[in-house]
C-alpha cells in the first residue's frame, strides 16, 4: 500500500533526498544542523489506529458517534458540517464500520510528516526599519510593494488570511499586530508566550512509545524540552510582515493573519532507533479549515502537503474527506491556495497531491530566476528569465506560479545552482536567490530572518495577491478571485510548468 505523506513545503535538504528546502541567511560560519529524514509512518505502531470515517449523508448523522462505538471504536474529532469524523480502533472495528449503511467509506487518518531539513542559520535579526526588503527581488519581481501602496492601508485592514502551518510567532518584530487571532487544532495543544494556543512552541509531544494506542485526547501528550518551528512564520512574513517592523515586507502589509497551529511534535522507536520529528494529522487540519470558513476569511493559504493514491481504497476515505471540506471552505466565501509540492513531480496520474490537486484549489507551482542584479538603489531585481524551480511540482492541476526560489542558473549547462556537480561549485550569493522572510529561531524562540526555497514560499505569494484583489474588491467570490489572478497571470512559459503564468500582483488589481 502506498502510504499518505504530509510535509511543510519549503523543508528540507537541497540535496532533494527528501521534498523540500530550506536554507538560511548565513554567509559567515554556517552551523548545519539535521532533522528527522525518514518518512516513516507511526500508524500501525500499536494495535489500534486512528481513522477517518466519511458518512454518506453530508452532514453527520446525530448518532455517528454512537455508530462507531457499536463497531468498537472510540470518536476523537467530530466534523459535522461535511460528515466526517475521526476515530481510534483496531482493524476488526474498521471492518465492522465498512460495512455500516449508513458509511460511504473509512480509511486511515494520515500522520505527514516533515522532511529531513538541512540549513545554515544566521544570526538573530530585529528591527532595523525593512533594510532586509532590499534582498526582496521575488516581490519586486510580482509587483508586491508598489500594488500594496496602491490598494493601501484601509482596504487590506478589512481582509484575513488564514496561515494552516505550524503556527505564528505573532510577537515577531515583523508580525506584532498583525495576527487577528491564534489558534491550535492540534492533539497536543499548549500556551505560548503570547497566550494563544498557535504560538510555534512544542513542549507536548505523542510518545507512541508509551501511548502506541495513541487516542488523540490531550492527556496522552508528554512533556518534552521545548523546540520552535518556524515554517509558519515564513510564511507569514511573506503575506504580512508589516512596513517598518523589521527587516522585510509583505505581499499586503496590512491584511491581518488568522494563524492555526495544525502539526503536532511525536517520537517512536523503530528497530531501536529513535525518531522524532512534526507531522500533521487529517482531523486537526480538516478542523482548522471549517473554522476559518466559519470565520468567514477570505483567503486560506496551506504550504504543506502530501501524496495519495486514488486508486487504492484505503487513500479512498482521505480524498473524499478533503475534497467536502475544500467544497465547504468555497461556498463559505474562502479562497484556498496551496502549494503544489516539492518533489519535481508530474501531478497528472492517479497519485494526488493533497490539497492542491482538490479541484476547488488554488495550486501554485514555484518559480525562479536565472540570474539577480542590484539596481541603482540597491534593491536586488530579476535580471534573468523565469525559471521552473528545479524541485516544484508540475502538472495540469496547476493554477498559477509564484517565486518560490531557486538558486540560479549556471550559464554553463542551464542547470540550477543546487543540481548535481552545480552545487559543489555555486556562486558565493547563491542564497540570495531563495525567499528572505521572518522567522523564529528553533532552539531559543528568538525572532531571526532566514533565506527558504520551496513551494511553500510560492504559495503565500499567491495568497498575499488574492488579499490584495479582495481588498479592493471585497465583493468577489472565491472562484471571482480565482479567476482574475489566473487572466492577470504573466505567461512565462508552458502551462503543465507555470499553470496561467506567474502571478502579478498589479495587472490583478486593474
Amino acid at each position: 500500500m502506498k502510504q499518505g505523506k504530509w510535509f511543510l513545503l519549503g523543508l528540507g535538504s537541497l540535496l532533494l533526498g527528501s521534498c523540500g528546502q530550506l536554507l538560511s541567511n548565513a554567509v559567515s560560519n554556517p552551523v548545519t544542523s539535521a532533522k528527522t529524514a525518514e518518512m516513516l509512518s507511526v500508524q500501525g505502531v500499536g494495535a489500534q489506529n486512528r481513522y477517518i470515517i466519511v458518512f454518506k449523508s453530508e452532514q453527520l448523522p446525530a448518532d455517528a458517534a454512537q455508530r462507531v462505538r457499536q463497531a468498537g471504536g472510540k470518536p476523537t474529532k467530530q466534523l459535522a458540517s461535511v460528515g466526517v469524523m475521526t476515530a481510534i480502533g483496531n482493524a476488526a472495528f474498521a471492518q465492522r464500520l465498512g460495512r455500516d449503511s449508513a458509511v460511504l467509506s473509512i480509511g486511515k487518518e494520515h500522520l505527514y510528516t516533515l522532511p529531513q531539513l538541512e540549513r545554515a542559520q544566521a544570526a538573530s535579526v530585529a528591527g532595523q526599519g525593512d533594510v532586509g526588503a532590499r534582498d526582496q527581488w521575488d516581490m519586486r519581481r510580482i509587483g508586491a510593494f508598489s500594488t500594496a501602496q496602491r490598494v493601501g492601508a484601509a482596504r487590506q485592514q478589512a481582509v484575513t488570511v488564514a496561515v494552516l502551518d505550524t503556527g505564528v510567532m505573532s510577537d515577531h518584530p515583523d508580525l506584532a499586530g498583525q495576527v487577528a487571532y491564534s489558534v491550535g487544532t492540534n492533539y497536543c495543544q499548549e500556551t505560548g508566550k503570547d497566550g494563544t494556543t498557535g504560538y510555534p512552541v512544542y513542549s507536548r509531544l505523542i510518545d507512541f512509545d508509551q501511548t502506541p494506542n495513541f487516542s488523540g485526547d490531550s492527556e496522552d501528550c508528554v512533556s518534552a524540552n521545548a523546540t520552535y518551528e518556524a515554517h509558519g512564520t515564513h510564511v507569514s512574513g511573506t503575506i504580512a510582515a508589516k512596513v517598518g517592523g523589521g527587516d522585510i515586507v509583505g505581499v499586503a502589509p496590512n491584511v491581518k493573519i488568522a494563524g492555526y497551529k495544525v502539526f503536532d511534535r511525536y517520537r517512536f522507536t523503530d528497530a531501536g532507533k529513535v525518531y522524532e520529528g512534526v507531522g500533521g494529522f487529517d482531523g486537526p487540519i480538516f478542523a482548522a479549515i471549517l473554522d476559518a470558513a466559519s470565520k468567514k476569511v477570505a483567503v486560506l493559504n496551506m504550504s504543506l502537503g502530501g501524496t495519495l493514491d486514488r486508486s487504492n481504497k484505503d487513500d479512498n476515505a482521505s480524498w473524499i474527506a478533503w475534497s467536502r471540506v475544500m467544497k465547504i471552505a468555497n461556498q463559505t466565501g474562502t479562497l484556498i491556495v496551496a502549494a503544489a509540492g516539492n518533489s519535481a513531480e508530474n501531478s497528472n496520474g492517479t497519485i494526488a497531491h493533497i490539497p492542491s490537486d482538490v479541484s476547488s484549489i488554488m495550486s501554485v507551482s514555484a518559480t525562479g530566476v536565472a540570474s539577480l542584479r542590484t539596481d541603482a538603489s540597491g534593491d536586488l531585481v530579476a535580471a534573468g528569465p523565469d525559471v521552473m524551480a528545479f524541485y516544484s511540482n508540475f502538472g495540469a492541476s496547476t493554477d498559477i506560479s509564484a517565486p518560490g526560489g531557486d538558486c540560479g542558473t549556471n550559464p554553463a549547462n542551464g542547470q540550477s545552482w543546487c543540481i548535481g556537480a552545480n552545487r559543489a561549485n555555486r556562486p558565493a550569493d547563491w542564497y540570495k536567490h531563495l525567499i528572505y522572510s521572518s522567522v523564529i529561531n528553533e532552539t531559543t524562540g528568538e525572532a531571526t530572518y532566514d533565506y527558504y526555497a520551496g513551494t511553500s514560499m510560492a504559495s503565500p505569494h499567491v495568497a498575499g495577491v488574492a488579499a490584495l484583489l479582495k481588498a479592493v474588491h471585497p465583493e468577489y467570490s472565491p472562484n471571482q478571485l480565482r479567476s482574475q489572478l489566473k487572466n492577470s497571470a504573466e505567461n512565462v512559459g508552458q502551462q503543465q510548468q507555470f499553470g496561467a503564468g506567474l502571478v502579478n500582483a498589479l495587472n490583478a488589481i486593474r
